[in-house]
């Protein structure tokens, strides 16, 4: 069912329109500079995985390197940044894991592209389609579904190991209040806390 959503799309952007045909550069650096422009935002964020798990949920996010999801599915689920630290938080099993950022954000999905060859396979008035590839990076292939401003509709990252991660993005406002507070996350009194799990080999 998957793979058959994302054909279907594919098939909706396969329009092609060479009279402004980009390369892959251009169409990547349009999105760097398209994500990285963006201020605020609030939206549903959901993705899937090969293995069949699948989430969604509501986010916002604020520059620079600030998220917050709350998640519907599972239920109760939150992963919140400041930037500086990352919290994920279950209060089904009651743990918190605070994963150190090294001062900084990973920059999001426009720093991830970073490294790769990058074509376009399908360009029309509804916007792009962006393939990367690289032989050396935990992914080995990144697909982009951008609109016509380049902002981010969907992406496919597929791993080396033959896993394939699916996220897409939608009911995006950038004119609701955020609130900066949000982001510095208060883990409840009672949960056990797991330091970098991250790092954990």
């Amino acid at each position: 069912m998957k793979r058959a959503i994302f054909i279907i799309t594919i098939m909706f952007v396969s329009i092609y329109d060479y009279s402004f045909a980009l390369t892959g550069d251009e169409a990547l650096a349009n999105f760097r500079g398209r994500m990285n422009s963006i201020g605020k935002l609030t939206g549903i964020i959901a993705w899937s995985h090969s293995s069949g798990e699948s989430y969604t949920g509501s986010f916002k996010y604020m520059s620079p390197g600030k998220i917050y999801i709350k998640f519907s599915n599972p239920s109760g689920k939150t992963i919140v940044s400041n930037g500086r630290s990352l919290w994920v938080y279950s209060p089904g099993s009651n743990i918190c894991g605070v994963q150190d950022l090294g001062g900084g954000g990973s920059g999001g999905i426009a720093a991830l592209t970073s490294g790769y060859f990058a074509i376009v396979t399908a360009q029309g008035p509804g916007g792009y389609t962006i393939k990367l590839k690289s032989s050396d990076k935990s992914f080995s292939e990144i697909i982009l579904m951008v609109d016509s401003t380049f902002f981010l509709k969907k992406a496919m990252l597929k791993s080396k190991s033959g896993g394939t991660y699916n996220f897409s993005i939608s009911n995006i406002n950038s004119d609701a209040s955020v609130i900066s507070s949000i982001f510095d996350f208060n883990v409840p009194s009672s949960a056990q806390v797991v330091k970098n799990p991250l790092n954990i080999k």
